[in-house]
């Protein structure tokens, strides 16, 4: 399965691709990423990233008339990287995770497929926990471990990015 490319977004039939992709993770995310390819680079995962969060960001500033949806779409997409990076590191280091840091960074940016409904009130807030699901089956596949270390690897990364960022929240809240 190591290199099953047609699991794998193809930029090159964009479209239908992007689809095809994105029906597959959202609906039979076992499968999908079970199947996905470990390796082929990082552009087609951040491409297909990059247009789930402009979806979120760009509808959601028009929705809201106001540019920091898209700002926070800038944001994350840089900060998949680092919550990539976290994932991998708690992976191999607490829960001898056996997957890669590419392999880690293609459950993200495929995960992000729920950022497409992001825009919508509430609904965003669940597609925001389904997506946490998607991550839990995609790094039970990618580092063959457990449910239960998959979940507890996205908790402490979940958990470090709050401690990160409280110290820009309380900048934002102090800049007012």
């Amino acid at each position: 399965k190591e290199g099953d490319m047609e699991k794998d977004f193809n930029p090159q039939e964009f479209v239908g691709s992007f689809i095809q992709v994105a029906k597959e993770v959202a609906l039979r995310p076992k499968e999908f990423f079970g199947d996905m390819s470990r390796t082929g680079g990082f552009y087609p995962p951040v491409l297909f990233l990059a247009v789930c969060l402009a979806v979120r960001g760009i509808l959601g500033s028009l929705i809201f008339f106001n540019p920091m949806p898209f700002i926070a779409a800038l944001v994350s997409l840089v900060f998949a990287f680092i919550g990539a990076g976290i994932l991998q590191f708690v992976l191999q280091q607490l829960f001898q995770g056996r997957g890669t840091y590419e392999g880690t960074f293609r459950v993200v940016a495929y995960s992000a497929v729920v950022q497409l409904l992001g825009w919508i009130p509430f609904i965003g807030f669940l597609a925001s926990l389904y997506g946490l699901y998607l991550q839990v089956v995609g790094l039970e596949k990618v580092h063959e471990v457990s449910v239960g270390k998959a979940i507890l690897a996205v908790v402490i990364t979940a958990a470090i990015f709050v401690l990160i960022m409280l110290p820009f929240g309380g900048l934002l809240i102090m800049m007012r």
